[in-house]
């Protein structure tokens, strides 16, 4: 019974904070040039986050340094949606969801207030300008985080292999990297908060409100310099990277 309110106190703490958020955003985004936009967005999208974590009672460890650099390209394992809310807190990012999240009702035009790069994995002539979107995001001085895996899993399996596309946009310019692992940790008995495979979301947001707490772990790398490399060779070191961490704070070999 104390789960279920739980679970209800939440969604009414959720939805006022989703109101508040979404007429700040449209009202602070008047009158703003498209490059003053997205970063405006990207600070409320770390805003929002930031909330969020509080309602939900995640609590995040952040294990090493956090860049100063301006405009660094992320990368990051994926779990599902409880990343964009972490990893937004860190720092104001912007995200680059897949492209069929914009048909989602009601979802699908609150993501689009963050102005995301949206993805469509199923153009590869959408590539190109897709690459675009994130130089300029970079070049702004807006963090912009990916995911290569391409997919969310389980967090119990590894890495899987990293489409090398994203990293294209830190060449260019020789932007760092900042590879970073996040690691969930929920009480015995409690369901995985990652949300993978063929789940359905609503099913699992709706388990996921009642967890009494979460602990978010994001350990961060080394930057990685992507000079001299091309975007294969660049993907292959920082997967590298990440799988030795990985490996270092999970205690898991096996892989995916």
């Amino acid at each position: 019974m104390l789960t279920f309110f739980r679970k209800l106190y939440r969604i009414a703490c959720l939805l006022g904070w989703f109101l508040f958020m979404a007429t700040g955003a449209i009202l602070r985004k008047l009158g703003k040039n498209p490059e003053e936009t997205i970063r405006q967005a990207s600070l409320d999208t770390g805003r929002w986050a930031r909330g969020i974590l509080n309602i939900l009672n995640i609590r995040l460890t952040v294990h090493g340094t956090m860049p100063q650099t301006q405009g660094v390209l992320i990368v990051s394992n994926h779990l599902g949606y409880l990343d964009i809310i972490v990893h937004a807190s860190l720092m104001g990012v912007r995200f680059a969801p897949k492209k069929e999240i914009r048909s989602w009702p009601f979802l699908g035009w609150y993501v689009g207030l963050s102005c995301p790069v949206w993805i469509d994995r199923k153009s590869p002539a959408k590539s190109k300008e897709t690459l675009e979107e994130f130089e300029k995001t970079l070049r702004i001085g807006v963090p912009l985080i990916v995911y290569p895996e391409g997919t969310s899993t389980d967090g119990l399996h590894g890495l899987r292999p990293f489409k090398s596309t994203p990293f294209e946009a830190a060449i260019k310019d020789n932007r760092p990297l900042m590879p970073i692992i996040t690691v969930y940790t929920v009480p015995e008995g409690a369901m995985n908060p990652a949300w993978f495979g063929d789940q359905e979301l609503l099913p699992h947001v709706w388990e996921l409100l009642g967890i009494r707490q979460i602990k978010a772990d994001v350990y961060i790398s080394q930057p990685i310099l992507p000079e001299g490399f091309d975007r294969k060779i660049l993907a292959e070191k920082t997967r590298d990277v990440m799988l030795a961490s990985y490996r270092e704070h999970t205690g898991i070999t096996e892989e995916s």
